[in-house]
C-alpha cells in the first residue's frame, strides 16, 4: 500500500520552512498595523476574494471574538452596495497574495474615490512591489516564495502564512489589551466558556432533588436514581440529610455487599456530601469536581439543600 503520509510529512515540511521565514522577515510595519487597531475609532474590515477571503474572513472573526469591532467584505460583492458599509473611522485591510487581484483593486480605488486619504488603508500581501502595497497607505508583506502543492499554483504556504500572521496580530492585541478569560466569556457568552465563566451555579442547578431513606431497599434506591436522571440520591434519617448514594457507588459497592436483595441504601451509602453555595460561579463548581474526582455536588443556600449540580450542567460536551 502506498504511504500517502510520508507525502504529508513533506507538505508539512515545506510549510514549516514557509512559515520559519516569515517570521524571520517581520518587522516595523507589524507594529504599525498593531497600533492602528488598538488606536480605531472604527472598525476593522477585511476585504479579499477566493481562499484569501477564507483567510480573511476567519481573521476578521477571531478579531471579533476579542472585542475588536470586525467584518469582512467579498471583494466579489463590494460593487453591490457593500461599500457603503465602509465609514471614515474605519481601517480597511485589503488581503491578496499577488497584490493584482482585479476585484480587490477596483474596491480600493473606489473607496479611494469616496474617502481619499481619509480612510485608513493596509495590504496584507506577498508582493511589496504590487498595485495593492505601492497605493495603500500601510502594507504587512507576508512573502512566500512559493505554494507548497505541486504546481507551485494552489493556494498553500501564501495562505498558511497569511493565516498565522492574523493569529500573531490578534495576540498581539490582545496581549496589550489585557484580555483575559473573563473577556473573552462576555463575548461568548452562550458557548461553554461563557457558561463556565460568567454563570452562577443557581442558572444551571437542577432544583428537584431526589431522597430516600436510610432503610430503603436497593431496589427503590435505584429507580429513585433513574426517575431523577442525575446519576444521584441524596439520604435521610429522620428528615435529616445524611449521605449521598451515586450510580456508580452501587456499581462499586455491590460486590461486596452480602445479600444485595435485602441491603439498603444504608449499605451503598458515603456518609456526608460535599456541596458548594448557589451563588458561586460554575468554574468553581467543576474545579470543586475535579478536585474531588466526582461528576455533582449538592448545592446549598443559607446551609439548606437547595439542589443539585451535574459536571455535565457546568460543561458542555
Amino acid at each position: 500500500m502506498k504511504t500517502y503520509y510520508k507525502d504529508a510529512k513533506e507538505t508539512f515540511n515545506i510549510e514549516i520552512k514557509t512559515l520559519e521565514k516569515v517570521r524571520d522577515a517581520l518587522d516595523e510595519s507589524f507594529d504599525q498595523f498593531v497600533d492602528d487597531v488598538l488606536q480605531m475609532t472604527g472598525r476593522l474590515i477585511f476585504i479579499a476574494i477566493g481562499k484569501s477571503g477564507i483567510i480573511a474572513e476567519k481573521i476578521s472573526a477571531s478579531f471579533s471574538s476579542i472585542g475588536v469591532p470586525s467584518f469582512f467584505i467579498d471583494a466579489g460583492n463590494a460593487f453591490h452596495g457593500d461599500l457603503g458599509r465602509v465609514s471614515a473611522d474605519d481601517v480597511v485591510v485589503f488581503v491578496s497574495n499577488s497584490g493584482e487581484t482585479e476585484e480587490v483593486l477596483q474596491t480600493y480605488f473606489a473607496l479611494q474615490e469616496i474617502f481619499g486619504k481619509d480612510l485608513k488603508t493596509i495590504a496584507l500581501t506577498g508582493a511589496s512591489d504590487s498595485t495593492l502595497a505601492k497605493n495603500t497607505q500601510e502594507a504587512l508583506i507576508v512573502d512566500v516564495a512559493s505554494e507548497a502543492d505541486v504546481t507551485k499554483l494552489a493556494p498553500t504556504n501564501s495562505t498558511t502564512a497569511t493565516l498565522v500572521v492574523g493569529d500573531a496580530l490578534l495576540i498581539a492585541v490582545q496581549k496589550e489589551k489585557q484580555f483575559t478569560k473573563k473577556d473573552f466569556a462576555l463575548y461568548h457568552p452562550g458557548g461553554s466558556i461563557g457558561k463556565l465563566l460568567l454563570q452562577t451555579v443557581k442558572n444551571v442547578m437542577h432544583t428537584k432533588v431526589p431522597y430516600v431513606d436510610i432503610e430503603t431497599p436497593l431496589n427503590d434506591v435505584i429507580y429513585r436514581i433513574s426517575d431523577f436522571g442525575i446519576g444521584m440520591t441524596l439520604v435521610k434519617d429522620q428528615d435529616k440529610v445524611v449521605g449521598i448514594v451515586t450510580d456508580g457507588d452501587i456499581r462499586k459497592k455491590m460486590l461486596h455487599v452480602t445479600k444485595v436483595k435485602e441491603s439498603t441504601a444504608a449499605d451503598y451509602m458515603t456518609e456526608g456530601f460535599i456541596s458548594i453555595d448557589v451563588n458561586k460561579r460554575n468554574r468553581a463548581a467543576w474545579r470543586k469536581m475535579a478536585t474531588h474526582n466526582i461528576s455533582n455536588l449538592v448545592v446549598t443556600e443559607k446551609g439548606e439543600v437547595a439542589g443539585v449540580i451535574t459536571i455535565n450542567d457546568v460543561v458542555d460536551e
